[in-house]
């Protein structure tokens, strides 16, 4: 649950015109809402897919029974890489520690994570996107012994069996037409009725046709990355981490993953003060504080395939600036959105 902080307060001695006070934290002096700014940090999300096939009963007999040839022969496990995600997320950047006074002014309705990252001002924080979850790829399946007639169990062989199994496919395909048709001798009373009994006709002939076409399971597995940059982050053929055919994810140390890089470029090369510098131009801050992200390009790749490529925001290779006391007066309610990854400006209305 979001930290609401509201601390629109009436002070015993108001001055005349309000003033947004924002200060460097000091512990023990502050006295008013103490807030974050974030540093960006980079996650790298891979659903990576483990497929396994397993070849049928009959499946030498799915050629001269069904006519199919393209059906599984042997047993065979692999992986591959589905998807790659990459989010941004904040966290409290301990260098971006401020504190808004509580007087008067609306700089003071403040809304944070729980983290103390600043999410808006004078209004409710952004509501996350919900995430799509996958399904469980693994299937339930029927076993097909259920389905097969006395004749077909007592066969002596498994060719005849093929044949007699091969046979019971044929018949529920006709009896789905027949249906589908209206010339079943025992049509069903009602379209719900004839919507069961086809279902049912379908998970019999799909469990059948599995003892010729073979079953194919896949599981998927996730891993997250997680990498915060720096102003000397710049990286070419970094290793995020292994991926191999027989093993999936493995770690970087395992040769026996073909490498998957990224490439990390700041596009802006911001000055960044020494502490010496920052302490001789310190000064009382009247306003809100906040990012103004830098962009760095960042590309994910294995081989000569290109994974994901996109240029980002993020907080650390930006600066800090200052939101004019003047929009949060006593005359003012200015309304500000803040993004908690990067603490750069999503919106603002007066």
């Amino acid at each position: 649950m979001k930290k609401i902080i509201f601390a629109l307060l009436t002070l015993i001695t108001m001055p005349a015109v309000a003033q947004t006070d924002v200060s460097k934290f000091l512990p023990g002096t502050a006295e008013g809402v103490t807030y974050y700014l974030p540093t960006t940090t980079i996650n790298i999300t891979v659903d990576a897919l483990c497929i396994t096939s397993k070849p049928g009963e009959f499946h030498r007999y799915a050629e001269r029974y069904l006519r199919l040839n393209n059906v599984i022969s042997s047993d065979d496990k692999y992986w591959e890489i589905e998807d790659i995600k990459v989010e941004l997320s904040g966290k409290p950047d301990a260098e971006k520690m401020f504190t808004v006074k509580l007087n008067n002014s609306s700089a003071s309705n403040m809304h944070l994570t729980d983290d103390g990252i600043i999410e808006s001002i004078n209004r409710e924080p952004a509501t996350p996107l919900a995430k799509e979850e996958k399904a469980a790829a693994v299937k339930e399946r029927s076993d097909a012994r259920q389905y097969m007639t006395e004749e077909i169990l007592q066969a002596t062989s498994t060719a005849k069996m093929a044949e007699l199994v091969a046979r019971e496919i044929y018949a529920i395909r006709e009896s789905k037409i027949a249906i589908t048709r209206g010339q079943a001798d025992n049509m069903p009373k009602d379209g719900m009725a004839m919507k069961l009994v086809l279902q049912e006709l379908n998970k019999q002939e799909k469990a059948l046709m599995e003892l010729f076409t073979g079953v194919t399971d896949t599981v998927r597995v996730s891993r997250t990355v997680r990498f915060t940059p720096n102003e000397q982050s710049d990286t070419t053929k970094g290793i995020i981490f292994r991926f191999s055919r027989k093993l999936g994810l493995v770690d970087n140390a395992n040769l026996a993953g073909a490498p998957v890089y990224y490439d990390f470029n700041n596009l802006q090369s911001v000055y960044i003060p020494t502490p010496e510098e920052v302490k001789k131009k310190e000064i009382k801050k009247e306003g809100v504080c906040y990012n103004i992200p830098g962009k760095a390009a960042f590309k994910i790749y294995t081989g000569g395939k290109v994974l994901y490529e996109e240029e980002l925001p993020i907080a650390q290779l930006g600066t800090v600036e200052v939101l004019s006391k003047a929009l949060f007066n006593k005359n003012a309610t200015t309304q500000v959105l803040f993004d908690k990854a990067t603490g750069g400006i999503i919106s603002i209305e007066k």
